[in-house]
């Protein structure tokens, strides 16, 4: 008998204990409210690329020739396929936007089919005709 005593002694004690501390942490909770002044930053949870920029052809439109395409960034990865960013378009090799298909992309460049003509762009524009230009 004084064995149960004690057992139901505890068990009252743990209901109690629960009870304070599920008290507390809705009274807690309750007066603490979380809030995020930007104060003219950026939302830091608000992804800086989307897959509705993937489809965004708007720079690729009207894009006759090879020499009209703009590449801003190549992430190479042959393992898990390649990116190429050209006129603000996030383009996959294989991938086709408007006139313009991505054939490959390298480390240098990508290499490009626009119009039904294949072509190379480098990634960094050759400075020879930039320094012939300067010299004159």
């Amino acid at each position: 008998m004084k064995h149960l005593l004690k057992i139901k002694f505890f068990l009252w004690n743990l209901l109690f204990c629960f009870g304070i501390i599920l008290l507390a942490s809705f009274v807690g909770f309750a007066a603490e409210q979380a809030t995020y002044n930007a104060h003219g930053k950026r939302d830091p949870f608000v992804p800086l690329v989307t897959s509705t920029m993937r489809s965004s052809a708007s720079g690729l439109l009207g894009v006759e020739n090879i020499d009209e395409l703009s590449i801003e960034g190549v992430v190479y990865d042959p393992g898990h396929g390649s990116v190429v960013i050209v006129n603000g378009a996030i383009l996959k090799e294989g991938e086709e936007l408007g006139n313009v298909k991505v054939l490959e992309v390298k480390p240098e460049g990508a290499r490009f089919l626009v119009n039904g003509t294949a072509g190379f762009k480098p990634i960094y524009q050759d400075d020879s005709a930039n320094k012939k230009n300067a010299k004159k």
